[in-house]
């Protein structure tokens, strides 16, 4: 089994994987009778993804701004969770950028992607797509660099678990302790990290300048902020790290387990699981309709706020609702991945 770096470093050599373990040997989902629903779903609207981008930062910088005017620790604590929640919004709209979702120009969905969404969680529209493609064109196998990524990690690939040990990995992920191992996938998605290589691409001078012209205008606004207010300013500057460390780090932990591991893997639709998540999973983990993963991998043209649509729709599938792996709740996906023996597809949760 190979590792991260051997999968993403023979691939950007140009070495192609061999079939056998690049393929999964499964019965495939005719996807031809969606066909006209699908092309309906997969309208793209920008004026609708100005419309969440607005949402999610101004709910982020009220959050801030009423912890630093407070400066009590329970305003801090509520909003690290509302900070925590949408940085995990703006990343799966990363997600729908890199698949080109958010703006019919594809100039603009980069530049816009970047600025306001890759950037500010440390990432790269691009650098992010040159390894997400790969996902979804070697799902679940051994040329999956998401897989691999989890197989290194050990400590969320390994299930079941003791209920002692999945209350120390919750504990783990959410103290930080273990935000580090991100690392193993991070560090091909973080644009200073490529800064000083080759302009490629994955990451091309547009990309480059405009990452070296958004950190200009953050530190500079940082030093302004401090000058002014210190105490607030670093107070701010540690939620918003904080929030990404703790609170996110057990969020997107929870999220890239339910979508893969612990499925069947005996047809298409049973390799990749979708979640029917509670309100509060919805609003802290799953916004944006990435609970829909496996309709997602089906259809990848689909925006992520249509997959609720798209899921409706398939579940009067015959074929889908026979094969489809859906869970109620992430907490249910827990309760899945703790069961020493998968179930059979016939109790698997789809309504």
């Amino acid at each position: 089994m190979r590792t991260v770096d051997q999968i993403l470093n023979d691939a950007a050599d140009g070495n192609r994987p061999a079939t056998d373990e690049s393929e999964l040997p499964l019965p495939r989902f005719s996807r031809t009778r969606h066909i006209e629903s699908v092309r309906a779903l997969s309208d793209v609207n920008g004026w609708r993804t100005t419309g969440y981008l607005l949402f999610h930062w101004s709910l982020m910088i009220a959050a801030m701004f009423a912890a630093g005017y407070s400066g009590h620790w329970a305003v801090y604590l509520v909003a690290a969770f509302v900070v925590a929640s949408r940085m995990q919004a703006l990343g799966v709209m990363l997600h729908d950028g890199v698949h080109y979702l958010l703006y019919k120009n594809r100039s603009v969905n980069d530049v816009v992607c970047d600025l306001f969404i890759a950037f500010p969680i440390g990432m790269s529209t691009t650098l992010y797509r040159r390894t997400h493609f790969r996902h979804h064109r070697f799902a679940n196998t051994e040329e999956d660099q998401d897989l691999a990524a989890q197989r290194e990690e050990q400590e969320w690939f390994e299930w079941p678990k003791t209920r002692w040990g999945c209350f120390v990995t919750m504990l783990r992920s959410l103290l930080g302790i273990n935000a580090h191992r991100s690392w193993i996938l991070f560090k091909y998605w973080a644009p200073w990290n490529h800064l000083y290589r080759p302009v490629d691409a994955a990451f091309p001078m547009r990309a480059r300048v405009l990452y070296v012209a958004s950190m200009i205008v953050v530190y500079s606004g940082f030093a302004v902020a401090i000058k002014v207010s210190p105490r607030v300013a670093l107070s701010l500057m540690a939620l918003y790290l904080f929030s990404g460390i703790t609170l996110l780090n057990l969020i997107n932990r929870v999220r890239a387990t339910a979508e893969h591991l612990g499925t069947r893997q005996t047809h298409e639709l049973n390799a990749t699981r979708t979640v029917l998540p509670s309100l509060f999973e919805r609003i802290m983990i799953a916004p944006y309709g990435v609970n829909y993963h496996l309709e997602h991998h089906l259809f990848p043209s689909v925006p992520g706020c249509n997959l609720s649509k798209l899921h409706d729709e398939l579940m009067q599938d015959d074929e889908f609702c026979e094969h489809a792996h859906v869970t109620k709740t992430y907490v249910g996906v827990i309760r899945e991945l703790m069961t020493p023996n998968p179930p059979d597809e016939s109790a698997a949760p789809i309504a």
